[in-house]
């Protein structure tokens, strides 16, 4: 009789143990599925390889150019389309005394690449917290965002943060790649904009423009972009 309440006991342990380890699994498969998702997410983005004399966008064969930025403190690769903002258009469009530093955009002023070397000291290991502490800011600012993607990369060598992310608007959605870099000491940020309707054409390509940025502290021949 005692054997048999042993079996028994032993019996519900074995069960216990198991749906235990049942919720384990589907709770780390839980875990699993955002990192998986964002992995096929990054499969599915198409590559655009920036480096070539030009790319196709909308069909069409747009070259690229490699542009000097902030007197020469780095460099970025981007298609012809773009030309520096005037004064005019950025006080309307950036009505901020704190607009960005430095302004492209395309011929109809609805896609954008913004430089803005902030007075904040930051320096490289203090690049994916400062990341962290925009992407606080940003869930604050826009809690009806739909968040795409965030990670900390090194490009050329360097401590590159960036996030990407859908926000309201009066006229539409807007879809913004914002990066984060030191340079020199200082807390570079870079944004990206377009409308959500042209995110499927110029989201690959504003990724493969920030993934070609270079930067001169970066240089081995003494402070030149090489």
């Amino acid at each position: 009789f005692i054997d048999e309440k042993i079996i028994a006991l032993r019996n519900e342990m074995r069960e216990q143990e198991q749906h235990e380890l049942a919720q384990r699994q589907v709770a780390l498969q839980k875990e699993q599925e955002p990192e998986q998702a964002s992995k096929q997410e990054e499969q599915d983005l198409e590559k655009v390889n920036i480096y070539q004399s030009y790319i196709i966008i909308d069909d069409e064969k747009i070259g690229v150019m490699e542009q000097s930025l902030l007197d020469g403190k780095m460099t970025i690769r981007m298609p012809k389309l773009f030309s520096k903002m005037s004064t005019e258009l950025a006080a309307l469009k950036y009505p901020s005394d704190r607009r960005p530093n430095l302004i492209y955009t395309d011929e109809s002023s609805s896609i954008n690449l913004a430089f803005n070397l902030t007075p904040h000291r930051l320096q490289e290991e203090g690049v994916a917290a400062f990341q962290e502490n925009m992407i606080d800011i940003l869930e604050q600012a826009q809690p009806s965002a739909d968040w795409l993607d965030t990670d900390v990369l090194k490009i050329d060598e360097k401590t590159v943060g960036f996030l990407e992310i859908i926000t309201p608007a009066i006229d539409g959605d807007i879809f913004n790649l914002m990066f984060f870099a030191s340079i020199e000491g200082i807390a570079l940020i870079g944004t990206f904009n377009c409308m959500e309707e042209d995110l499927e054409t110029w989201r690959p390509i504003a990724r493969a423009m920030m993934e070609s940025l270079r930067f001169a502290s970066n240089s081995r021949n003494g402070g030149g972009i090489r």
